[in-house]
């Protein structure tokens, strides 16, 4: 039911109380961790259309995960999931929205129930895609304001801002991808103008490099462990392992009939799985 008054509509979804524990529409991201500092056990979190995010446990010995807890606090999409890390456990959950916000929460006691959720605020429109160099305890954050804010985790506040100023954006159009190198120093990022940049964000956010080969959006990166490599994947049906030294196309792969729109690696990016609009996933 959508009510229109000049420029502003409100939108009202009636729930069943009745309805599954599941979201209640799409879910746009995904997050799993085998250790969380609060329960230990393997979880799964998603992030959905309905502006919630969901903790879902896996019963010990298999079957089908249970609904742990639902955090309702966004007021658009959920775009993207990151986990931050303690040690080998996984402390803290971070979405970002449509709504320009991310937030950031640490589930406490047994059943991790979040206690609180923070706000984070700098972008000027929808909060696409995050990153995060658990080495480093780097994150990051990018979206269709054309900028990439890293963030001061402990204090809840930016410490980099890439393309802040509409003179100096980092790119051209909507950043859709984004990845950071395992210890900070390096972030890449991808856009809608098909263009591929690398960031120092110890030098004031200084440009150290494009990659320039894709010819339609860019819709996932991944770096390697050790910075050497990056794996991209775009809307022109491509996947492309770059040298990030010498700034070119190693290999290049076009495993699908249609855009390919995200991608995982190992450590390594010897081995990468692609997923496309074509609805495979391939090796």
């Amino acid at each position: 039911w959508v009510m229109s008054a000049s420029r502003k509509s409100v939108t009202l979804t009636l729930l069943d109380d009745g309805a599954s524990e599941g979201h209640r529409f799409g879910i746009n991201a995904l997050a799993s961790t085998c250790a969380s500092a609060w329960g230990s056990s393997r979880e799964l979190f998603t992030g959905g259309r309905d502006g919630s995010v969901r903790c879902w446990r896996e019963p010990e010995g298999g079957g089908v995960p249970r609904l742990r807890f639902t955090v309702d606090e966004h007021t658009d999409w959920v775009n993207d999931l990151a986990l931050l890390t303690d040690g080998d456990l996984t402390s803290a959950v971070v979405s970002a929205s449509s709504d320009r916000t991310i937030k950031l929460w640490r589930p406490e006691g047994e059943t991790g129930t979040p206690s609180k959720c923070y706000t984070l605020r700098q972008h000027t429109d929808f909060v696409k895609v995050l990153g995060y160099a658990a080495g480093a305890g780097t994150l990051a954050s990018a979206g269709c304001d054309c900028c990439v804010v890293v963030w001061d985790v402990a204090r809840l506040a930016p410490r980099v801002v890439i393309g802040g100023s509409e003179g100096a954006r980092a790119h051209g159009d909507s950043i859709y991808a984004l990845a950071v190198k395992l210890d900070g120093g390096l972030i890449a990022t991808g856009a809608v103008d098909a263009t591929l940049r690398l960031w120092d964000p110890r030098a004031q956010a200084a440009a150290v490099g494009s990659l320039v080969g894709h010819t339609d959006v860019v819709r996932g990166i991944a770096i390697s462990a050790d910075g050497g490599c990056l794996v991209s994947c775009s809307s022109d049906r491509s996947v492309k392992l770059w040298s990030i030294g010498q700034r070119r196309v190693q290999a290049e792969l076009r495993p699908h009939s249609d855009s390919v729109f995200c991608i995982d690696v190992d450590e390594s990016c010897s081995r990468v799985l692609y997923g496309g609009r074509d609805g495979l996933v391939l090796d």
